[in-house]
């Protein structure tokens, strides 16, 4: 939003060292935004327009080059209204309609359903003044959908979700003879790990959370005791709770490297197959080689026997010294290899941030990457009786 306010530019590097071009931004203390990939050679961020002009110092001695392939933002949005002031004061006005409609709700949209009538929901939900026109807010949702589990027969359980202007009312109608949830063992959703609460979903219960809002492990998110008609009805919560999770990881700077390298030594490696299956075969005398397919076979197309030949090359290895911008690339490529490993599968990577830190003569660079992922978790609840 605030780069949106103040104006960006959209670059497109193309060349060598798009990374460290990137560090040195970074570095300079300017915020990139939107970073990704085009194909080998180029990428594509966004930076704020004043500051685009800083990017010809920081290119400086690197084999790329820059240019503005588009622009956005409010002041770019500003520049092409004021020429036009009709259409500048038709969309205000039109943002200030839109802006008032929108706070309130009239559509009520409702889920087909063969035992429960619409229309006793119609009237339950506008007995608790949810009808079309009402501004409406998060809690008296959550609150009516609890009221409306339990009030309601047939239902398994009522849930309301609000999308712009339209109300959609999900019911799940209980089976024939099944029983309600307010019989099973009351439970309620807790935190399996800290983070920042980014989207819930309530199915049965209370919520103690809203968007926004940081938890620890072990803290209650939907509770399984709802206050109905003054009375207290105990009920195994049931909901998706999603959180922004970080998963941090740190790698030390080092000043040399230990790496592998093709020598001028080779050696022929034959393999005796039949069919495709290698039965015997000689080794190379090499420790470490990489062999490569010569394409030659020897054998005859009426027969299963053949005999491939491949070259080993020889791989050594030595210590290379590496430059200031060399040690903090890669000790930053092995962080953030660590931070990824962290996170769990399926959940949704939001952001990674690196940066170099220093530390009683000590760098080493610090990758935070934060996941949203599911943290809630069914734990009962002990109750009396």
């Amino acid at each position: 939003m605030w780069q949106f306010l103040k104006g960006y530019a959209i670059i497109r590097a193309e060349g060598l060292c798009t990374a460290r071009f990137l560090r040195r931004i970074t570095n300079a203390g300017i915020p990139v935004l939107n970073v990704r990939k085009c194909d080998d050679a180029s990428i594509l961020f966004t930076v704020p327009a004043k500051r685009f002009f800083e990017l010809r110092k920081l290119r400086k001695g690197l084999p790329l080059r820059i240019r503005i392939v588009g622009r956005g933002g409010l002041p770019f949005l500003f520049g092409k209204l004021k020429r036009r002031p009709v259409l500048w004061i038709g969309s205000v006005l039109l943002f200030v309609a839109i802006a008032i409609l929108s706070t309130r709700i009239w559509i009520i949209r409702i889920d087909d359903t063969d035992r429960i009538d619409p229309d006793e929901i119609i009237e339950l939900l506008a007995e608790r003044g949810i009808r079309p026109g009402a501004r409406l807010m998060g809690p008296i949702l959550i609150t009516a959908a609890n009221d409306l589990s339990v009030q309601i027969h047939d239902a398994a359980w009522v849930g309301l979700d609000r999308e712009g202007i339209l109300l959609k009312v999900n019911v799940v109608e209980a089976q024939p003879g099944s029983i309600k949830r307010t019989d099973r063992v009351p439970s309620d959703i807790t935190a399996e790990r800290d983070g920042v609460i980014t989207s819930i979903r309530v199915m049965r219960g209370q919520a103690r959370v809203k968007v926004g809002d940081r938890v620890n492990a072990g803290d209650v998110l939907i509770s399984g005791d709802v206050l109905y008609k003054d009375q207290s009805v105990s009920m195994a919560a049931d909901g998706i709770v999603y959180a922004a999770v970080q998963y941090r990881a740190e790698t030390d700077l080092l000043d040399r490297i230990t790496e592998s390298y093709e020598t001028d030594a080779t050696e022929t490696v034959r393999i005796l197959r039949v069919w495709d299956f290698a039965i015997l075969g000689t080794k190379s005398s090499f420790d470490h080689y990489r062999l490569v397919d010569t394409g030659k076979i020897i054998g005859n197309d009426l027969l299963p026997i053949s005999i491939k030949t491949d070259e080993a090359r020889e791989i050594a290895f030595r210590e290379r010294t590496l430059s200031a911008e060399e040690a903090e690339e890669y000790a930053l490529i092995d962080a953030r290899e660590k931070a990824f490993a962290l996170v769990p599968k399926g959940a949704s990577i939001i952001n990674t941030y690196g940066t170099i830190r220093t530390a009683k003569g000590k760098r080493t660079a610090v990758v935070i990457v934060t996941a949203e992922e599911i943290i809630g978790k069914t734990e009962e609840v002990p109750h009396d009786g």
